[in-house]
């Protein structure tokens, strides 16, 4: 009969779209643990972690309210921390970053196709994109030979087979401000462009009564109406106060916590002299150019003109690479909720974080999920090595011994927001939390420094 190759000539990709909290974490967990537990038979293959993201570098959005205000109060150095760096303990591992974006996923092929940003973006997809041995839905890897880059409107685009993938894309708010769109780049410049018209700006309008519109609300009228110390307030007799206008659809601020909580959120918000409409939906907004305003078009027939506007009505999964064979009606991938498998997309595809069903957007919903996710993946790899080492049957006993854990959701709520310089509202495990714990807990600096933490550990930052 003749002999299977003992091993490899390329590794096999683990591929891991997102490089956010999810998929940062997901990668270190790989190199930390699972690595060591894979290709111990002669015949095993080795691996190689791909990680794929339109960004350098991460963005600690948790403290976006307040990185919008001014640029000092979260420097853009402590905001935005590159990811590679982050993996220098791992030397001697196979590990790629690629920036780029997932344009489009082929699960019969197995192969994601990635728009690149740079031409070293295209020589490390061409690196990472041929193998003379790979693994197809029972076994090979993709193509068996290198994928031939071709060009797009946004750029040069390559084709990536994957031997096991995991679906990290998170979500994105409305706007720029508020979390990535993107090159970190483009959110660098966002927020300059915001500095740099507050000092003019009369009237300042934030849609959205969840966490992330009443805490933008707050802390601009908390240093911009409160505070006289700001850089750009220096000296300047003729500064007036900006009129803050809160929009919220609901009846309620935070109308998914407590009614209690979002009482108190809106007293303290009416206390910084925030103006608040509720039962109110954004229709549209219009740009005028001329006199550098946005026209805010509302649901009671009536608009709202703002010098500054600042869009916190939710988040989006992005998910627009994927059929909607993947998706459920909302958008988010199909994931089975127990074991994190995408099971539409065939062998060793999974999901994790904001972009998956399962997720109720919260960072419990990450680190709670990447070590369950990561276990069953262990065990469909094993499965796969012990596959390969019997190529004409056998260690069906083995394979059947490899136990999958399953995800249970952690069912309470854990919400800070911060309002006032010094505290705030929320609950942590569903018990509600004193407003000077806020601050203990999230106040200080938006526990910037943790940002660290995510590139270099991959750990929860809370």
């Amino acid at each position: 009969m003749p002999q299977q190759p003992s091993e490899a000539e390329e590794p096999l990709n683990i591929v891991i779209l997102g490089a956010s909290f999810a998929g940062l974490s997901a990668a270190h967990h790989f190199f930390d643990i699972i690595a060591a537990k894979l290709g111990t038979g002669s015949a095993a293959p080795t691996y190689r972690v791909v990680v794929i993201s339109p960004s350098t570098h991460i963005f600690w959005n948790t403290g976006a309210p307040r990185a919008l205000v001014a640029p000092g109060l979260l420097p853009h150095k402590d905001a935005f921390v590159p990811i590679e760096r982050g993996f220098r303990r791992h030397r001697g591992s196979q590990f790629t970053f690629i920036q780029g974006w997932a344009t489009s996923l082929d699960t019969s092929a197995r192969t994601i196709t990635v728009g690149l940003t740079s031409a070293i973006a295209t020589k490390r997809a061409s690196q990472v994109s041929g193998h003379k041995r790979g693994a197809s839905s029972t076994g090979s890897a993709g193509p068996k030979t290198p994928a031939t880059p071709s060009s797009s409107k946004r750029g040069s685009q390559q084709t990536i087979p994957y031997h096991a993938l995991i679906l990290a894309t998170g979500s994105q708010a409305h706007s720029p401000l508020l979390s990535l769109h993107g090159p970190h780049e483009k959110t660098i410049d966002t927020l300059d462009s915001f500095h740099a018209r507050i000092p003019a700006a009369k009237s300042i309008v934030v849609c959205g009564g969840g966490p992330s519109g009443v805490e933008s609300a707050a802390q601009l009228a908390t240093y911009l109406n409160k505070n006289s110390s700001l850089p750009f307030l220096v000296h300047k007799k003729s500064y007036h106060p900006k009129r803050i206008t809160l929009i919220t659809g609901s009846a309620r601020c935070l109308p998914n916590l407590p009614a209690s909580v979002g009482k108190k959120a809106e007293k303290k918000l009416r206390g910084l002299g925030v103006e608040i409409l509720h039962n109110v939906r954004l229709v549209s907004t219009t740009e005028d150019k001329a006199r550098g305003t946005t026209v805010c078009a509302l649901s009671n027939n009536t608009t709202v003109t703002a010098d500054l506007y600042v869009a916190a009505t939710g988040v989006v999964p992005n998910t627009a690479y994927l059929s909607p064979k993947l998706l459920n009606s909302a958008g988010y991938v199909a994931t089975n909720a127990d074991t994190l498998r995408v099971e539409a997309a065939g062998p060793r595809v999974y999901a994790v974080g904001d972009c998956a069903s399962y997720s109720k957007n919260y960072v419990l919903d990450v680190y709670d999920a990447v070590p369950v996710l990561m276990h069953n993946m262990l065990n469909d790899l094993l499965a796969h090595e012990l596959r390969l080492a019997s190529p004409y049957g056998g260690n069906e006993e083995e394979i059947a011994a490899l136990e999958d854990e399953h995800y249970e959701q952690n069912p309470t709520d854990s919400q800070l927001i911060l309002i006032t310089r010094y505290g705030g509202v929320g609950v942590v495990f569903g018990y509600r939390v004193p407003s000077v714990m806020v601050h203990v807990l999230k106040g200080r600096d938006y526990r910037i420094g943790k940002a660290k933490v995510v590139v270099e550990n991959g750990n929860n930052p809370y």
